[in-house]
């Protein structure tokens, strides 16, 4: 029964990808289900800095329905991170160079965690997700000093918007950065 939901959750989340950002999502491997072995999970991006994260993996609960689908390597600045709800809702999450005081809704000493929904920042969020990234968030702090050099591929958000402003409009169509 078990594999069943995760093959239904995994099917509503590549019918969404596949709707916001269809040309995107194919060249990605998708994600593989919640009760992948680990060696299954980590080919899906295995470039993609995990060891930030651990001892998540791809199918990892967070809580509050939501899980870890994805995580991709540093572009533009950012590693992109999705979520995935146990009713369908997908999120995207960059986790960028914090610079100062937090931009988002969750950060860490080094990292800040920005939802990349097309808004300004200022609507308010769904309170089962940001108290999923602050778990995330307590979880990167605990991690992150164990390989800083890597962190020097993060930028802050601001230089980001600067930077990369054609591409970040519209992440809010994509799950998949770039």
């Amino acid at each position: 029964m078990e594999d069943r939901r995760d093959f239904l959750r995994l099917a509503v989340f590549g019918l969404a990808t596949t709707a916001v950002g269809g040309a995107a999502q194919a060249a990605t491997p998708s994600s593989p289900p919640a009760s992948a072995p680990a060696s299954v999970a980590s080919d899906v991006s295995s470039d993609a800095p995990w060891w930030l994260v651990h001892p998540l993996q791809a199918g990892s609960e967070l809580g509050l329905g939501w899980r870890v689908a994805r995580l991709f390597p540093a572009v533009q600045g950012a590693v992109t991170l999705n979520l995935l709800h146990d009713d369908g809702r997908a999120a995207r999450i960059d986790l960028s160079l914090r610079e100062g005081a937090a931009k988002g809704p969750a950060a860490s000493h080094y990292v800040d965690f920005i939802v990349m929904d097309g808004g300004n920042g200022a609507a308010p969020m769904d309170e089962s997700l940001g108290r999923a990234m602050r778990r995330l968030a307590a979880l990167v702090a605990e991690n992150e000093d164990t390989n800083t050099d890597a962190l020097a591929a993060l930028e802050p958000h601001a230089d980001r918007v600067w930077r990369h402003a054609d591409a970040l409009a519209q992440a809010s169509t994509r799950l998949v950065p770039g």
